[in-house]
This record gives C-alpha cells, structure tokens and sequence, in this order.
C-alpha cells in the first residue's frame, strides 16, 4: 500500500476550509539559489558550441529548398541545443566570425532565413527575459562579443520595445545591433 496519499488538485479546495486555502494561497516559497549563477557558470559545451556551428553554417550555406529537404535535422539541431542560455547561444555565433558573416550576408538578409531562426531563438529571449536572467548577465554577455555593454543596455532599457511583453521584433533588434558591431 502506499504510505502518502495525494488527492488529486479539482478536490483539493473540497478538503481544505476555506481560511486554509487563503492562507495556503499567500505562503510563497523562494526557489532554491543555485551556488554559482554568473554568467561564465552558463552551461554550453564544446559538443554544444560544435552543434551551433552546425545549425548556423547549415543555415548560411543551403537555399531555402535544401532547407526544406532538411528542415527535420535542422530542427532536431534546434532542440538538441535549446538548453543553451540564449546569450551563450549568441555569443558563440557572434565571437567566430565565419559565423557572424553567415548571420549577416546570408541569414538576416533573408527573410525566411530570419524569421525561422528567430522564430526559435525569440521565445528562448523572452523567457530569460522574463525570469531575469538577462540583464545580470549584460557585461560579460557584451565583452564575450566585443560590443560595449552601455550600448547594449541601452538596448534593454529602451522603452520603444515592448517592456516585458517581448517578440520577435524586439529581438531582431539585438541580433541586427550584434551583426553590425
């Protein structure tokens, strides 16, 4: 038999009174702290690093057909490195600068190119974003891609985009700042 018994959450408000689950609702527990969150603790591979210049340099170098033909290994590239913090995702393209002119003469300057890669890196944005953990990690983000990081705060902190409701657009923005620094 089991031990514990967790009744299912729709019957949950049945069992508790009401003052318990007014009280229940207004007790917060923080998350727990990591020991190390600094940018350089961010996790991404050489294995990862190897995959990002696979996905960019398949991008850069095939058509928009040969992409289609191939457009289920570039996905499964995708998601093999979604785990990666979307500036140490950047910062690889941006410090190889075979990597960079890919992103500037042959993925931005394409209209589905672009809206396919940000479609996958503008979520992974906003989710930092919205958690935080974009605007500690600035300084070193920017030194890692030799830009300054006032100009790329400036960036952030530039009341045109959309506040905490970010797009695509928005980041497109970053991504144009990086490829012409």
């Amino acid at each position: 038999m089991c031990d514990h018994y967790t009744p299912p959450q729709q019957y949950v408000q049945y069992l508790l009174p009401a003052h318990f689950q007014q009280l229940a609702s207004i007790i917060k527990i923080p998350p727990a702290e990591t020991s190390d969150s600094s940018y350089k603790s961010l996790l991404c591979t050489q294995e990862d690093k190897d995959m990002i210049d696979e996905l960019i340099t398949t991008l850069g170098e095939n058509g928009k057909l040969a992409l289609l033909t191939i457009q289920s290994d570039v996905r499964r590239l995708g998601a093999q490195i979604n785990h990666v913090h979307p500036f140490k995702f950047l910062a690889v393209i941006f410090s190889t600068p075979r990597l960079k002119e890919h992103m500037k003469n042959n993925i931005f300057s394409d209209y589905f190119k672009r809206n396919g890669f940000m479609d996958g890196l503008g979520p992974s944005l906003s989710r930092e974003a919205l958690k935080g953990k974009l605007h500690p990690y600035i300084d070193d983000f920017a030194k890692e891609v030799n830009v300054s990081p006032d100009m790329l705060r400036q960036l952030f902190d530039n009341r045109q985009w959309s506040g905490s409701d970010w797009s695509n657009r928005d980041w497109e923005k970053l991504v144009y700042f990086l490829i012409e620094s």
